[in-house]
């Protein structure tokens, strides 16, 4: 993919507020003005941070994870750069898809506004939910908080608590963009999400278990055509949001899929 010009902007968050309609304001704002979904257009994976870059505080990605030669596949992941199969549907029950990163401020917005209405539609089998963790801001923000985040909560999946951790990432995203979590930061989430074996938790984020899977998640994503976050699929094809609405979001989701 082209790389972005100098001119490309990330699009910043709205102040984080306890307001819901600031929060309504802010998300609809950025999903729906010049009918771009969120965040940034990507550039090509070659924008890498270069091997061992990382944000003051934190662990250590490229040089310092130590990876098995064959990749590792976290528990619920469709195969190797596969996404998240988070919950099954009952028959017939339409795919919801969400492409996100852990740093991208609109990503958080769009959970915090939607993210209840997601849950209750897969803990009822209304859709089969999966979720396409990206990582493409660590380039752009010049830090590796998406990767690592990422891998955090592929090792709190190996344990069932997927998305209740990445609930916790995306409460606990810094109100200054780039800022980036510590290690600690990310095993807070780990048990503010309840990772039932946090030894292993540990274990698995100090190795990062699935740093490669995770960069071929990147690219699977890039050669799908997806350009920003949050991109949201239903069956296959993008869904444009233009309400804030959850009821009004869970209604185009299961027309969407007629």
């Amino acid at each position: 993919m082209p790389r972005p010009d100098a001119s490309a902007k990330i699009a910043a968050a709205a102040p984080k507020s306890s307001s819901t309609k600031v929060w309504l304001a802010a998300l609809v704002t950025l999903l729906v003005v010049g009918g771009i979904v969120a965040a940034v257009v990507l550039g090509g994976r070659k924008d890498s941070p270069a091997p061992g870059a990382t944000p003051s505080g934190s662990g250590s990605v490229s040089g310092s994870g130590q990876t098995s030669p064959t990749p590792r596949v976290p528990k619920g992941a469709s195969g190797f750069g596969g996404t998240m199969v988070v919950s099954q549907g009952k028959a017939g029950a339409p795919t919801l898809e969400i492409f996100e990163d852990p740093q991208c401020p609109a990503c958080a917005q769009f959970e915090h506004v939607f993210g209840q209405v997601i849950e209750d539609m897969a803990a009822k089998g209304e859709i089969t939910l999966k979720v396409h963790t990206m990582s493409f801001l660590d380039a752009m923000l010049k830090n590796t908080s998406s990767t690592r985040a990422a891998n955090a909560a592929f090792c709190a999946a190996d344990q069932g608590v997927f998305r209740a951790y990445t609930d916790a990432t995306y409460a606990g995203q810094p109100a200054q963009e780039g800022k980036g979590w510590t290690d600690a930061e990310l095993e807070a989430f780990a048990m503010r999400a309840k990772v039932p074996d946090l030894p292993q938790w540990q274990a698995c984020q100090k190795a990062l278990t699935y740093q490669a899977h995770i960069a071929e998640l990147e690219t699977t994503a890039e050669k799908a055509g997806v350009t920003s976050t949050p991109t949201i699929l239903v069956n296959g094809k993008k869904l444009t949001i233009d309400s804030g609405d959850p009821a009004a979001f869970r209604a185009k989701v299961l027309a969407a899929a007629q």
